[in-house]
């Protein structure tokens, strides 16, 4: 008797198999739920794209974009890994239907289709709002750094750069100039090479010269008229930027944003810039929301690098509601300075509640009082800060108008150790342009409903980064330059959309069946 159970199938016997492609995949499996979403998204523009006059049929767009996002949700991004699986694992072929796509038809067609992408990601993001499983109520607008598909060793300074170009054009010359030579002596030592194909190394210079040059262009965009270093570029991909690694070090980065709503965790934008200016994107993030969804979110919450007076006033010109703490600007919850006549001062007993600078632990200017009606600032022993100018200090995106208010003399004056500044001058206080609103600012960030929204920032703008990065495999990009980089981080912001909506409509469907029996 035989103790083990006997193969069912033997590797050489000729077998016609019994079960369909559509019986191999279990009622629920989740990939059924893949196919069934994006058989409901518009593909015609993708399929416009396709010229179907002449030549081997294509394989629909609806599958290979199927492939693309099933596989990213499974941490699969690589085009060769995609090309095995679907030939031989069963839930994939049965998405791609028996296609066999080959990595380089994979890895052309992720890069193809940049504006029809980005429609597929308002379809589903417009679905799980459809569904009420996302809402625009609260957004969360979040930044982070993946590393650029270049060595962080492979930099060069504009000098290093123009030398090396040098170099490759002598090199070009030379073997034109051996080139010529043979072919007057009747010696070809290129072989039977083609006429409409430049020989081997000379190809290889001429790639070597195309990144050089490229290399070359971003670092003179890069270098500011003041400054009197050039800065370091990564020769294979220019136009990412040298940034600081949370691993440790300098490296080549772009820097990704994902916009993601409170209710169900969805991200509603995604964009990628060059550099590491953060704060740029949260105007623009605004209107892309309301131009893809014609709807404005209600309130923003951010963090630091978001909150300048520019995207203050932006906001609340677009009446979007912000919750961002402000750079060096303490807690105003308890701020002894806030009294009914600023003309007095505060008792003693209070001084060391009054809000501190973070890096002079001075006295901070919101321990000074504004009053309106005099154009002028009450410091906490009651003194008086008259208007003496205006200031005006270049930014990247404009310039920030100060008023500035001094004291005529701090003289006597019991916090005059806590409050002056090296010298005993007389203490001088900015007032900034958007100071209202960093005031109002303030009293939202204090406030228990503001706390509130700002304590669920960790989880709605951070979760997204982390799912992205650790279960996708996404820390470093795949593609070089910005509008390849921006396709693969949209690929990925869509299946992080889509696997979140696969999961609530089967925890949905599972609940009906439940509710049902």
């Amino acid at each position: 008797m035989n103790r083990f159970a006997s193969n069912p199938m033997g590797r050489h016997q000729v077998t016609l198999f019994r079960p369909t492609l559509e019986e191999s995949i279990g009622l629920d499996h989740p990939v059924r739920l893949y196919d069934e979403i994006l058989a409901k998204c518009q593909w015609s523009s993708w399929e416009n794209q396709y010229c179907l006059a002449a030549g081997q049929p294509p394989i629909r767009p609806r599958i290979m974009a199927s492939i693309i996002l099933y596989g990213l949700g499974r941490g699969i991004r690589s085009s060769r890994m995609l090309e095995y699986m679907c030939c031989n694992s069963m839930d994939y072929i049965w998405l791609a239907q028996g296609h066999q796509p080959d990595h380089s038809t994979l890895c052309k067609f992720r890069n193809r289709f940049k504006k029809e992408l980005k429609e597929l990601f308002r379809q589903i993001a417009q679905v799980a709002i459809d569904m009420k499983l996302a809402s625009l109520s609260i957004v969360g607008l979040d930044g982070s750094r993946i590393r650029a598909n270049s060595s962080r060793h492979s930099t060069a300074r504009e000098k290093t750069i123009e030398e090396n170009l040098k170099e490759i054009d002598t090199q070009i010359e030379k073997i034109f100039a051996e080139m010529d030579q043979n072919d007057t002596h009747g010696q070809d030592l290129f072989g039977q090479a083609s006429a409409y194909k430049l020989p081997a190394d000379i190809a290889d210079l001429k790639a070597r010269q195309e990144r050089l040059n490229k290399a070359l262009e971003a670092v003179k965009k890069k270098t500011g008229s003041k400054s009197k270093k050039t800065p370091h570029v990564p020769v294979t991909d220019p136009e990412a930027t040298i940034l600081p690694n949370k691993e440790g070090g300098y490296a080549p980065n772009y820097t990704v944003f994902a916009t993601t709503e409170s209710q169900g965790g969805f991200i509603v934008d995604a964009e990628v810039i060059i550099g590491g200016d953060e704060s740029q994107q949260t105007l623009e993030t605004i209107d892309r929301i309301e131009e893809n969804f014609d709807e404005k979110p209600e309130n923003l919450t951010a963090d630091t690098a978001f909150s300048s007076g520019e995207n203050l006033a932006g906001l609340e010109e677009r009446e979007v509601v912000a919750y961002m703490p402000q750079f060096n600007r303490p807690d105003q919850t308890n701020n002894p300075a806030n009294r009914e006549d600023t003309a007095e001062p505060i008792p003693s007993k209070d001084w060391d509640k009054l809000p501190r600078d973070t890096q002079s632990k001075k006295l901070h200017r919101t321990a000074f009082v504004f009053d309106a009606t005099e154009n002028c600032y009450h410091c906490p022993m009651g003194r008086k800060l008259e208007y003496i100018g205006r200031n005006t200090k270049p930014r990247k995106h404009g310039n920030a108008v100060y008023q500035a208010y001094r004291c005529k003399d701090c003289s006597g004056c019991e916090l005059s150790e806590q409050c002056l500044n090296g010298k005993k001058l007389p203490r001088t206080v900015y007032r900034e342009q958007h100071e209202q609103l960093r005031k109002a600012m303030d009293q939202r960030m204090a406030s228990p409903a503001g706390r509130q929204i700002y304590r669920q920032r960790n989880w709605i703008a951070e979760t997204p980064f982390a799912i992205i990065k650790a279960l996708m495999n996404l820390r470093q990009f795949l593609a070089r330059g910005i509008d390849k980089v921006r396709t693969e981080w949209l690929w990925a912001c869509t299946s992080f959309n889509l696997a979140k909506l696969v999961r609530r409509i089967a925890e949905l469907r599972a609940e009906t069946a439940k509710d049902a029996g």
